[in-house]
């Protein structure tokens, strides 16, 4: 080995060991804060939040040698992504980090001790998020990506539980006081957070492994009338065929018909449509497996109870529009310029 490529191995691991020990240290951050959630540790808490000090210090650290290393050594191809993604990176531990000082300071504000079923819903949720930092680090030191894709799927069972626990605090009935609603909603999203950034880490990791980057977001949508026998398949018919690679669509009525409308085959035909697997289906839970509805678009929906709960996570969109069977063709080019322009909004201009 010679002396340059001694000094580019020696920079590399300092790098790498200054990355796991701020994860490390993130990751009990984050464990002491629930910890001290649990016990009502008003020190240790604080110490959380004295201890973020030392790790924002030593992220600019690891930030200065980074740069210094691409002044060094000019990389180039694997230790260039490398670099790359450990910048990224180090901004996902920071924020994580920032989610357990957070945490930390809502529950020096409340005045006594979380309920142990909330306390205990917080200790899981934290474990799943912690066990993903922790994994996603070590695939991303290791050029694990295949460890990494694993990783991040643990980031659903977060989501979820999030979606759950917040259905819980806003629908409950109980005389819990509205600045501790708010402070257990930010605890608790501050948890989900967490996770997010350990999927961000996940993704660096695939990239520095691999140089495939992270791919532009499918959305699952789904279109909701009353019958689900013509409008709606429609509005699915016009996506698949405009924006194929854009998302997954699918269609369902909270009163649905027998049968599809008989205007919905020689619609289609005139317009290039395929509406051969169209059949009327009710509308059920929005919370699916394992992508839960990115997006619910309700069409002439006049109450929303008619609906399933929609998730946190789930984006609620109203069409409104005058179906006559004498001007179907105007309603299948208004659904054309809606569906283009929500899918642009999402996705931007350049989609298909």
């Amino acid at each position: 080995m010679t002396l340059y490529e001694q000094r580019l191995s020696e920079d590399l691991q300092t790098i790498r060991q200054k990355v796991q020990d701020i994860s490390d240290r993130v990751c009990a951050a984050l464990e002491k804060a629930v910890t001290a959630i649990a016990e009502h540790d008003e020190e240790a808490m604080y110490q959380v939040v004295m201890d973020d000090y030392g790790i924002n210090r030593d992220i600019r650290c690891i930030d200065k040698r980074c740069h210094e290393f691409v002044a060094r050594h000019l990389p180039a191809a694997g230790h260039l992504r490398f670099i790359s993604s450990v910048l990224r990176m180090t901004i996902a531990l920071e924020r994580a980090g920032d989610y357990a000082v957070t945490i930390s300071r809502v529950v020096l504000q409340l005045s006594g001790p979380l309920p142990e079923k909330l306390v205990d819903r917080i200790r899981s949720m934290s474990e799943i998020s912690i066990t993903m930092l922790s994994d996603a680090t070590q695939a991303f030191l290791a050029g694990d990506a295949e460890m990494a894709k694993e990783t991040k799927k643990l980031d659903y069972r977060v989501d979820k539980a999030y979606d759950e626990i917040f259905s819980v605090l806003v629908e409950d009935d109980g005389d819990r006081k509205p600045r501790q609603l708010v402070s257990l909603l930010k605890i608790f999203s501050k948890v989900e957070r967490f996770s997010d950034q350990a999927k961000n880490i996940c993704e660096e990791a695939v990239f520095a492994s691999t140089g495939e980057m992270k791919q532009p977001k499918v959305f699952k949508m789904l279109f909701v009338d009353e019958k689900n026998d013509l409008v709606s398949q429609l509005a699915v018919a016009i996506a698949r065929k405009a924006y194929p690679e854009s998302g997954t669509y699918s269609s369902a009525g909270w009163a649905p018909a027998k049968t599809i409308h008989p205007e919905l085959k020689p619609m289609a035909e005139k317009f290039g449509f395929d509406v051969t697997r169209a059949r009327p289906n009710t509308v059920g839970p929005l919370d699916t497996f394992p992508t839960p509805y990115h997006l619910v678009v309700a069409i002439n929906l006049k109450d929303e109870s008619q609906l399933p709960n929609i998730p946190y996570h789930t984006i609620l969109r109203r069409w409104d529009f005058d179906v006559s069977l004498d001007h179907l063709d105007d309603l299948v080019r208004q659904l054309s310029s809606k569906i283009t322009k929500l899918v642009e909004r999402l996705r931007g201009r350049d989609v298909d």
